[in-house]
């Protein structure tokens, strides 16, 4: 029985201690396979004397908290019956899966790009034009349409469910579509559109809650997935779905797909010399177009069957598998009905009409069969998509509140992430498949390894190295994967191309998911670490299979025959060349970008002098060889397998560390940036609080690192105009580059002063692999990673051991903190580096007046150019607000954005958020802070000098100050700049102005002090939260400087 089912078949009100349960006395009652307990006498007399005693108000509120307490109850049991068995799952785009059609949208941006390839005096006119065609369309469509349907299903009119009848009515209503289509080509208003240009669009569309989550599951589990459009962009389409882990595919653009494959089936416009001339490809244009491909789709999945609700005899391979259809419009009509399961979503009249006229039953999806198959001429209606998720898969696991049922059946164990590093030994502990492991500890994963190489080495240098046989690697990698498993693999040293080639083919094997391929070639001294043979073994059988690949600038070089790689445009030239072998993911890590002082050529005496460092990753020394120690370069060579071996076995880069967090800078569509910090959910993950605190820290209180790149987001680190990205950075910058075969994320760091380099490349790359291996996508995956390090090197950076020029990182600071005493790293070290500039804070009236969830809104403002948003939800209950939140932060995450929880540090602590802010009235701030500790940010709302002093004592990390001027969201009284000013002067943290911040008057408060700006309803308040956003964001960044 599954649960989504308890909740509409048990009837119980909770009391919550209004009546006293102990005097019910109870029966037992089989219902559905559940016991239900049923009320004496006694207790019913109690109760309806408690009942008369309530309003219709609380009635309704006990009613809905005792539904999801039975809901939480049922999903928590461990003997639920297993979901019906899914074999195909076709889902409808427009309005099924988004949250608006996005025909308008389509419409929009041919309109913009007419209007931006016109001259400028003539730009008003135009758009003007075409936006009254564009209304015109519109209008004769619904016209047309609802001529149509009066023809078709006459008011008063009877039902029929005659087959014949049922196809000339979807025929007819396809045959509208194609007409409507082609008046739109006719029309030409689709002409002009740049190609690319709706792509970028798409990422734009809101998608209804729950969507991607069950699209995920249904690719996970290995179901056949298409989604099907009547859109007039495939590409658009794609791009909207290609978010999380999700990497959906074209159908006309595929000769074939697997089984874990989205596939996609739509119209797309016609392209010529790069621009479209106005006309369509048609794929699916309406309702019979959809059949026809539903028809297809059940002949060639082992699924199909005779449906129950067609005359059509398909034939059937499998009957015990369903082949299920979501949609929401008549066009969805013959698809739902000819699938052995259709579930109806949304609230669409006009499908619910043709339903009835069509004698076709409507059903809650809580009564359908428990095998799945639909009764006949019956539809079954799902109230969200977390329903059909449940229905169809059972519950989600990741949303279970006891732990993750194990793989294997009969047992309750957890599932635990799991990575297998392939690598060489570090005897002295410091980098390779030592490094590996601790890493992986610290990050909550459990790590398996196969060794490549055993090196005899130390913090001087290699002394010696010995290669494992390729046929007994890949008997390491056998043993493991075959009962263990994996979810990711990272690889290190690869000493030969056939350890290359045995690697790639325990991973096609085993089809393990995640590859993350740190190709160890040259070390930082600019030796050679592996032959050519090596490096064309990885360009051919690894980066085809690599999720992230992440060289350094010699690696990078090398890899690409030499081809120049030092500055930072020859690095997204390399990134956009080392794409084209495969690899989905391309971190190129800049720490070469700078030569480090004289002063590391100095003596191993730790007390004689430091390497200046860069957070950005410089090369693989690790292990061999490092540049700045001639006695440790000597050792490499004089090593006895030097002559016939690479140097260092288990190498990882090493000398360019971070400072204390990362910052992300990416390009928007609409010319923004959005800052991509730490965003962690646990104490480990956590940097500065601000970005001025991070970008100023002591130079001898940061640790350094090689292959990464940590730095504060403050305005000053912009975009990439403002001159920071020059050749060669100054010494106070490092630069890593992300590419993902679209965007190019530019990840800048601020250089520290430390000698405790080993290791820090293995483990970066060891980082990203535990980060992916827990479910994060690989943009997330690589900050949180690097974040993390940055906490690694901050708190290794006073801790000796060795005498070599480059020491070992100590992975477990959380649980022991070596440099604790007597030196203590600074107290924010752990905090995550939030961006201040642009803060935006939810409403949910002001939302529910635009007709968009909060999860929605959040991403449009994010798509403007907002840096950091705080959930408000002052109405909402604990269950509730954490639903919300985890929403939110899935938004926030995708484009490395902070998120803050209003007052309620119970919801922030349960969904991981970066911090909590409080009011005066709510929880004392030092309440809070005890409650949140060290490694969460907390924000106080302040108006008056004293009030700011007292909260910085109070350990708060920033102060909101206001209201400035008079809001219609919160009763509050004003302040004065001259107040606001004082407040900023009197505390050393940062301070955001909030109250009626709009862009007209963001310079004049901004120019008191703040480092930014906290705005409710001039974005949320707006149709256009994009828009709204981008005018604050640039009038923020004029005024700070920062463009």
């Amino acid at each position: 029985m599954r649960a989504s089912r308890t909740a509409a078949d048990h009837h119980c009100i909770a009391f919550h201690g209004k009546l006293d349960l102990s005097s019910l006395r109870t029966t037992q009652q089989r219902n559905r396979g559940h016991a239900v307990r049923v009320p004496g006498m006694h207790g019913l007399l109690q109760a309806r004397a408690v009942l008369r005693s309530l309003t219709p108000g609380t009635l309704r509120h006990l009613y809905r908290n005792a539904m999801q307490m039975e809901v939480d109850f049922f999903n928590a049991q461990p003997d639920v019956s297993s979901a019906p068995s899914v074999g195909m799952l076709v889902i409808d785009f427009d309005d099924t899966c988004t949250v608006t059609d996005t025909t308008s949208l389509v419409f929009n941006t041919a309109i913009d790009a007419t209007v931006e390839a016109t001259q400028e005096s003539e730009r008003t006119a135009v758009r003007k034009r075409l936006e009254a065609m564009r209304d015109q369309l519109v209008q004769n469509y619904v016209q047309e349409q609802q001529r149509l349907y009066s023809e078709l299903i006459p008011e008063g009119g009877g039902s029929s469910n005659e087959a014949g009848q049922q196809k000339a009515f979807v025929e007819a209503l396809s045959d509208f579509d194609r007409r409507m289509n082609q008046v739109v080509v006719d029309s030409a208003i689709l002409q002009g559109i740049p190609e690319g240009r709706l792509t970028a669009a798409g990422q734009l569309i809101g998608l209804q809650p729950g969507c991607l989550t069950v699209l995920s599951r249904a690719q996970q589990l290995g179901v056949p997935t298409h989604v099907v459009s009547v859109n007039y962009s495939s590409k658009m389409v794609q791009a909207a779905l290609r978010r999380s882990r999700l990497n959906p595919i074209i159908s006309e653009a595929s000769d074939s797909s697997q089984p874990r494959d989205i596939v996609i089936h739509a119209n797309e416009l016609s392209y010529k010399d790069g621009f479209s001339t106005g006309d369509i490809i048609r794929r699916v244009q309406g309702g019979s177009d959809k059949d026809a491909l539903m028809m297809q789709l059940m002949q060639q999945s082992s699924s199909a069957h005779t449906p129950p609700n067609s005359s059509n005899n398909h034939g059937s391979a499998d009957e015990s598998k369903l082949a299920v259809y979501v949609g929401d419009s008549p066009s969805d009509f013959a698809p739902l009905l000819r699938a052995d399961l259709g579930i109806v979503v949304g609230q669409n009249k006009l499908l619910r009409r043709v339903a009835k006229a069509q004698g076709v039953k409507l059903k809650p999806l809580t009564a359908a069969p428990a095998n799945g198959h639909a009764e006949p001429l019956s539809l079954y209606e799902a109230e969200s998509w977390a329903a059909i998720g449940a229905f169809l898969f059972g519950p989600d696991p990741s949303k279970a509140l006891t732990p993750h049922p194990s793989t294997q059946e009969g047992t309750n164990a957890v599932k635990v992430p799991r990575v297998l590093t392939v690598a060489g030994s570090d005897s002295g502990g410091g980098a390779g498949i030592q490094a590996d492991l601790k890493t992986y500890q610290a990050r909550g994963v459990f790590g398996a390894s196969a060794i490549s190489a055993l090196t005899a080495q130390n913090t001087r240098g290699v002394k010696g190295v010995h290669t494992v046989p390729s046929q007994h690697l890949s008997d390491q990698m056998e043993a493991v994967l075959s009962d263990i498993g994996a979810d990711v693999i990272k690889t290190g040293m690869l000493p030969t191309a056939e350890a290359v080639e045995a690697v790639a083919e325990q991973v096609q094997r085993h089809q393990v998911s995640a590859l993350v391929v740190d190709p160890v070639l040259v070390a930082t001294s600019g030796d050679s670490l592996a032959g050519s043979e090596v490096a064309q073994a990885l360009k051919t059988h690894l980066f085809p299979l690599a999720t992230v690949i992440t060289p350094n600038l010699p690696e990078a070089s090398a890899l690409l025959g030499g081809q120049p790689v030092d500055d930072l445009d020859s690095m997204k030239q390399a990134a956009q060349e080392l794409h084209k072998l495969g690899p989905k993911y391309i971190l190129i890590k800049g720490g070469h970008l700078i030569e480090p002082p004289s002063s590391t050529h100095a003596q191993a005496d730790p007390n004689n002098s430091t390497q200046s460092t860069g957070s950005s990753a410089a090369g693989h020394s690790g292990p061999s060889a490092p540049q700045t120690s001639p006695e440790a370069t000597s050792a490499a060579h004089d090593s006895p397998a030097q002559s016939s071996e690479p140097a260092a076995a288990a190498s990882c880069a090493e000398p360019e560390p971070p400072a204390d967090a990362s910052l992300s800078e990416k390009k928007n569509g609409h010319g923004g940036l959005s800052v991509g910090q730490e965003l962690g959910d646990t104490q480990s993950d956590r940097h500065s609080a601000a970005a001025e605190q991070a970008t100023n820290l002591p130079e001898g209180g940061g640790g350094g690192g090689g292959d990464h790149t940590a730095g504060a987001a403050s305005p000053s680190n912009g975009s990439e105009s403002n001159g920071s990205e020059s050749k060669h950075h100054s010494g106070d910058t490092a630069v890593d580059v992300l590419f993902d075969g679209e965007e190019m994320h530019v990840l800048q760091a601020k250089r520290v002063h430390t000698q405790n380099t080993h290791g820090t490349g293995c483990t970066l790359a060891s980082a990203i692999a535990a980060e992916l291996a827990k479910g994060h996508q690989p943009l997330v995956a690589v900050q949180k990673a690097k974040a993390w390090l940055s906490s690694v090197l901050q708190a290794s950076a006073a801790v000796h051991i060795g005498t070599g020029p480059h020491k070992p990182l100590n992975h477990g600071f959380e649980t022991n903190d070596w440099a604790q005493q007597p030196v203590k790293p600074p107290s924010n070290l752990h905090k995550p580096a939030l961006d201040y500039r642009l803060y935006a804070v939810t409403d949910p009236a002001c939302n529910a007046r635009c007709q968009r969830s909060n999860a929605e809104a959040v991403r449009q403002a994010i798509q403007g150019g907002v840096t950091l948003v705080q959930l408000r939800e002052k109405d909402a209950d604990g269950g509730a607000f954490i639903r919300e939140a985890e929403q939110v932060m899935q938004v926030a995450n995708e484009s490395g954005v902070g998120v803050i929880i209003n007052d309620r540090v119970d919801v922030a602590l349960a969904v991981g958020a970066h911090g909590v802010h409080v009011g005066q009235n709510d929880i004392p701030a030092r309440t809070a802070r005890q409650l949140l500790g060290p490694g969460k940010v907390l924000g106080v709302s302040v108006k008056t000098v004293e009030q700011a002093q007292q909260a910085a004592a109070d350990g708060a990390d920033y102060l909101g100050a206001g209201a400035m001027f008079a809001t219609a969201t919160k009763d509050s009284s004003t302040i004065t700049q001259e107040t606001l000013q004082q407040i900023c002067e009197a505390v050393d943290i940062p301070v955001v102005a909030i109250g009626g911040m709009n862009a007209a008057n963001a310079t004049s408060t901004l120019q008191a002090g703040c480092h930014g700006i906290a705005v409710v309803s001039a974005i949320f308040g707006a149709q256009d939260a994009v828009a709204a956003a981008q005018e604050i964001r640039e009038a923020v960044d004029i005024t700070l400087g920062n463009t």
